[in-house]
């Protein structure tokens, strides 16, 4: 009730993401429904399969939720950990006039400032409540006492800081570590870690990547980062909505937006160890091992992470910036 409620009341904060938390779920208990009772001989209004939830009250909304719970326990099936759409992050984009992001109109730019604006707003929120629940990784707001709940207040527009002193540092390297570990088994073809790290829709899409690739070696190196992981959108939600709170953790559901900017390479041999790859300038071409033309990357991935599983941060998508915009650096 309180994300609905918030939902409602404070639209700029609003995630959008009750509905589509529970919509699959939803609908297959609704068809369950129906199932079991279309042997009765009776007059039935045909039933449309596609529930438009958001023209239900938020009784009529819970009272679905409450049913899935009833179902899922009866077969066995955690209804909390269905797959959810990505909430609503977003990357923002330089609106001065002599940035390198062109608009169309003063409208657009204005609109698009407006939704940074906005990311700022919603990102403050989420650090709210990840340091209400205390959710974030490497930071003890309980056993800091009363100067902690003094810095508390600075913490929450500290979400994009870079600094290795601000409390969202712990979760930085976090994901700037589980980045990596994903490279590193995807040129190692290492599934069992890809599926620990992933979900969908990112696993489908590296899971072609893999079988791309097999009959190949590779062989991936981070050199260095041009910068540091910054994470420019957070959003934070109920993703746990059951009478019963969670044995494990807290109910809430993070998706965390993450931009890496890094210096690597990628060496690439086939099954009788020719190097497909271009090499180094300078590189000698003898020897088992050639090394790779490093390249720079700006890379921005989805991380999730559901906090009443005991689970890792994993990638659930990569964003691709829009054309002819400037991300903020």
């Amino acid at each position: 009730m309180s994300l609905v409620f918030i939902s409602r009341k404070i639209p700029c904060l609003s995630h959008n993401t009750f509905l589509a938390t529970h919509r699959v779920v939803l609908t297959d208990v609704y068809a369950q429904r129906r199932a079991a009772h279309a042997m009765v001989p009776r007059k039935r209004k045909a039933v449309d399969d596609s529930l438009d939830l958001e023209s239900y009250s938020e009784a009529a909304q819970l009272k679905f939720i409450r049913h899935a719970q009833i179902v899922g326990q009866n077969q066995g099936i955690d209804i909390w950990a269905q797959p959810v759409d990505t909430l609503d992050v977003a990357i923002p984009y330089a609106t001065a006039p002599w940035s390198k992001s062109n608009f169309s109109s003063i409208k657009d730019r204005l609109s698009q400032w407006l939704s940074n604006q906005k990311n700022k707003g919603k990102n403050i929120f989420s650090m709210m409540r990840l340091i209400s629940h205390d959710s974030l990784p490497g930071i003890d707001t309980q056993s800091m006492g009363f100067m902690g709940a003094l810095r508390m207040p600075l913490h929450l527009f500290t979400s994009s800081s870079t600094k290795s002193t601000s409390w969202i540092a712990p979760l930085r390297k976090i994901l700037l570590e589980n980045y990596i570990s994903v490279q590193q088994a995807l040129a190692k073809h290492n599934k069992d870690e890809i599926s620990r790290l992933t979900q969908s829709p990112y696993y489908q899409e590296v899971e072609k990547l893999v079988k791309k690739g097999k009959g190949s070696t590779y062989i991936w190196t981070l050199h260095r980062e041009v910068s540091p992981a910054k994470i420019v959108s957070i959003r934070s939600t109920e993703g746990h909505l059951g009478s019963i709170p969670p044995t494990y953790g807290n109910r809430l559901l993070v998706n965390a937006l993450v931009k890496f900017e890094t210096e690597q390479s990628l060496e690439i041999y086939d099954a009788q160890g020719n190097a497909l790859h271009t090499p180094e300038p300078g590189a000698s071409k003898k020897g088992r091992r050639i090394p790779a033309q490093k390249r720079q990357l700006t890379e921005y991935y989805v991380f999730e992470k559901r906090m009443y599983y005991n689970t890792p941060w994993q990638i659930k998508e990569r964003i691709y910036p829009k054309a002819g915009k400037q991300p903020v650096l």
